[in-house]
């Protein structure tokens, strides 16, 4: 399994160096860097190493969810037979399309490579070493006709669009709930440094279901929180028809 704990603190470490430039406070614009953090994090188990790390594959993996909300509701307030109209002629889906060349570009030679690798190892003989991500499981998982680079990108698109910007809000929403309870912050904080103290450092899954506090918190906070299911059942029904 891929280092998802060590994938998340290299990205905060990162951040950190930006942020924290000079000793005194300094605003922050929360959403950006939340994003950013949940989509380097969200796509070392997407496409892994070195994609994850790319600054195209992030813009593409940050901005296509937010691009499509935005031109989901857009559409919504126009008529609906004037709607392939409307959007043919503002071109209302420019930035949709050039997300998808753009993950198309990048997943290219990575897709045609991994075809390449594993038809060579079946040639000779050998076990092809699979890699451990999610567009191998998705490879492997789809129909021989969606086995082609447009398809696996199209995707791995709708697998950031369901995770980044929900896992992203969540996590946003849990920290304001901390600032307005800081009552809460010491002993989610204890609970978290004795859990990863008795686990040699490491945050992995059982580290995880050890943390009660930090769960009961953020299962709190989640409630009310913004519901995307509704953008992407719906962007997912356009995308189909």
């Amino acid at each position: 399994m891929v280092s998802i704990s060590a994938e998340s603190l290299l990205t905060f470490s990162y951040l950190m160096l930006i942020i924290y430039t000079v000793t005194e406070w300094k605003s922050v614009e929360i959403f950006t860097t939340v994003l950013r953090m949940v989509a380097r994090t969200s796509s070392r188990v997407f496409v892994g190493l070195p994609l994850c790390r790319n600054e195209d594959w992030l813009t593409v993996a940050m901005n296509f969810t937010g691009d499509i909300i935005i031109t989901i509701n857009k559409l919504a307030s126009i008529p609906k037979l004037i709607r392939p109209f409307y959007a043919w002629m503002f071109n209302s889906t420019k930035l949709i399309s050039s997300h998808r060349k753009m993950a198309q570009i990048l997943l290219g030679p990575i897709i045609q490579r991994r075809f390449e690798e594993e038809r060579l190892a079946e040639e000779n003989g050998t076990i092809y070493r699979k890699p451990d991500d999610m567009l191998q499981w998705l490879t492997e998982r789809v129909q021989p006709r969606h086995k082609n680079i447009e398809d696996l990108s199209e995707l791995q698109l709708l697998s950031n669009l369901a995770s980044i910007n929900a896992t992203s809000l969540s996590f946003i929403n849990a920290l304001y709930d901390l600032a307005v309870h800081q009552e809460c912050v010491q002993p989610i904080r204890e609970e978290i440094e004795a859990v990863i103290s008795e686990n040699n450092g490491m945050i992995d899954r059982a580290a995880l279901r050890k943390m009660r506090k930090t769960d009961s918190f953020f299962k709190e906070s989640a409630r009310g929180q913004l519901n995307i299911r509704k953008y992407i059942t719906t962007f997912s029904l356009k995308s189909s028809s």
